[in-house]
């Protein structure tokens, strides 16, 4: 498996071995109630404006941020890891679904997510990703957004201009630049890790498709 060079990406035995060597206990989210949790949190987490703790319950209707710390966490079949001083807000299918994710906005920092199926809209300031059952990983910069389609289809579009929507479909990674001006360039696997990934799918149950 291909790695990329970043400081807070953790393989699933680095994540294991530290997590054994400070006694922090992998945690079950409580998917009864659309999710939580997957990890002892370490730093300050913020969930719906108050400091969350490792059973604080996670919902479709969420907004979550990191300040120190990564946060990963379970929502319906979906997984995620939120980046240190990252914030991301979730939007339900309808008010009344605490589990089905419709949408999400990456407001800063960095999200790598795996999703089940179902269409979604992903958004940063720069870029809209339309994706079904895909892992993709996002960045937003001051200047620009970065986004890597893992593995599957999906349509990337620059918010601000009309401009060609660039289809991406990836067996293993394919990653674009957005710029804030609205152009979109090609760019390489960035701060994020397939045993990442292959973490966040165990945690509702799949493989990755490459495995």
């Amino acid at each position: 498996m291909s790695h990329s060079t970043c400081q807070y990406c953790l393989s699933r035995r680095q994540f294991l071995q530290t997590g054994l060597a400070l006694g922090t206990s992998l945690l079950l989210p409580n998917l009864s109630h659309a999710g939580g949790f997957a990890q002892s949190l370490q730093g300050e987490t913020w969930v719906n404006g108050r400091i969350a703790h490792d059973k604080t319950r996670i919902n479709a209707n969420s907004f979550i941020k990191t300040t120190t710390h990564s946060a990963s966490f379970v929502i319906g079949d979906n997984a995620f890891t939120l980046r240190p001083n990252s914030q991301v807000r979730f939007t339900p299918v309808s008010q009344q679904s605490r589990s089905v994710i419709t949408s999400l906005r990456l407001l800063t920092g960095g999200l790598l997510s795996v999703f089940g199926k179902g269409s979604k809209q992903l958004f940063t300031p720069a870029a809209t990703i339309g994706i079904r059952g895909t892992g993709v990983y996002m960045e937003s910069n001051a200047d620009s957004s970065y986004v890597c389609l893992c593995y599957g289809k999906g349509d990337l579009t620059a918010n601000v201009k009309a401009a060609p929507t660039n289809l991406l479909e990836a067996t293993h990674h394919q990653a674009k630049r957005i710029q804030n001006t609205g152009a979109v360039g090609d760019e390489t696997m960035l701060n994020h890790t397939d045993d990442e990934l292959v973490y966040l799918e165990s945690l509702v149950g799949r493989k990755v498709p490459f495995a």
